[in-house]
């Protein structure tokens, strides 16, 4: 019975992908859906009430999924495996280390719907310069927000904007807090603070999904590019890297190692950014009972250990729960810490301003790094200021 059914069907299909041809975008089923169900429901919504512009049938994505594929789409905090290709992430495995693949130019952007974490939101991305279809185009603008470009260079770091070529480096490294996923190029930590200081060079070395060992092998590969020019070294710490099972999953290790980098590699300063998660800054509002995250760990001892470790060792430490607090008491409300992070992990393109008067701030007085000069043979001091 269910052959009788489908040979029809199958055949039909393939007569409508001859006579369509180069113009077949979609299957003949996912047409019909289209125009009997997405299209005809749309059409009755109200583009400017936002209540309609949001996913809440989970078939709508599902009947979306061949077009999306098709035009090299990712779908993010999502059940759809489909999608997950090689053609479309923005990573590559190397060896044990994670890297970000070069010479990228992806749309970025959050999908309204109500169908996965409240915050954490499905995000889309794809290549900035694909022309899509009619189909998508029209699903995009209905269900997309935020349109923002996520692009690197031949070396696979972050774009930083503007472009400054200086002697000086600093190099930020981490996960995708680092990198500033969810921001636009101009609006990631490198690129505020570079619009800020002309005098030095910011390098984003931020990798998404990266663990504290992937964002340890990303400055090795910048040592090697940058040696002798490094001014800082600013680690940015998410929460989601403490994983004892990790290599530098644990406070001691990590710090042991950052240290150990900075002595091999004479940085006059290093600068520790802990970003917590959402859940632990504003755990009043969403720490919501039934929720996947209701019981998440508060890293209470981690983050003691870590913060106790970087101050010993001279690091200037900032932690952002200081941040978010200093805005809810400015604005009299604790949803203003909302407002700085764009889902429940990252920045939001205000979190990164607010943050930007403390790591343009003065640096802590450090051990004095003994650095070979060029070419002389003598060595000379790394004070404080960089000099």
């Amino acid at each position: 019975m269910l052959a009788a059914t489908l040979l029809p069907y199958f055949c039909v299909e393939g007569i409508y992908s001859v006579v369509r041809g180069a113009r077949a975008e979609t299957s003949l089923g996912y047409s019909l859906y289209a125009d009997w169900f997405i299209n005809h429901r749309r059409a009755e919504l109200d583009p400017m009430d936002p209540s309609t512009s949001m996913i809440t049938d989970i078939g709508e994505l599902t009947a979306m999924l061949p077009l999306l594929k098709a035009n090299g789409f990712g779908i993010g905090h999502s059940p759809f495996s489909a999608l997950k290709t090689e053609e479309v992430s923005i990573n590559d495995e190397r060896g044990q280390c994670l890297e970000q693949k070069p010479n990228l130019r992806k749309t970025v952007g959050f999908l309204r719907s109500n169908l996965a974490n409240p915050f954490g939101q499905m995000t889309a991305f794809y290549d900035a310069d694909r022309k899509l279809p009619r189909e998508l185009e029209v699903f995009l603008k209905r269900y997309m927000f935020r349109f923002v470009t996520h692009s690197t260079n031949e070396a696979g770091e972050r774009t930083t904007l503007p472009r400054v070529e200086a002697q000086r480096k600093v190099l930020i490294a981490g996960d995708s807090v680092a990198a500033g996923l969810m921001l636009d190029d101009s609006e990631t930590p490198a690129s505020q603070l570079q619009s800020h200081d002309g005098s030095r060079q910011y390098v984003n070395l931020g990798i998404a999904r990266a663990t504290a060992a992937d964002a340890a092998c990303a400055l090795e590969r910048a040592a090697r590019r940058y040696r002798g020019d490094i001014d800082e070294l600013i680690w940015v710490l998410c929460e989601n890297d403490w994983d004892p099972s990790e290599k530098y999953g644990r406070p001691d290790a990590l710090i042991d190692w950052i240290e150990a980098f900075q002595k091999r590699e004479s940085i006059p300063h290093v600068t520790f950014l802990y970003v917590p998660y959402i859940y632990n800054v504003v755990p009043e509002l969403v720490r919501v009972r039934g929720h996947s995250h209701y019981d998440l760990s508060t890293y209470h001892d981690e983050k003691h250990r870590a913060l106790e470790r970087a101050h010993m060792a001279g690091f200037k430490v900032i932690d952002f729960l200081d941040i978010a607090r200093e805005e809810s008491d400015r604005l009299g409300t604790q949803f203003a810490s909302l407002s700085l992070y764009v889902d429940h992990a990252h920045l939001s393109r205000l979190g990164v301003e607010r943050l930007l008067p403390r790591l343009l701030g003065p640096l802590p007085e450090q051990r004095r790094i003994v650095r070979k000069t060029a070419g002389t043979g003598t060595d000379r001091v790394a004070e404080p200021n960089g000099g």
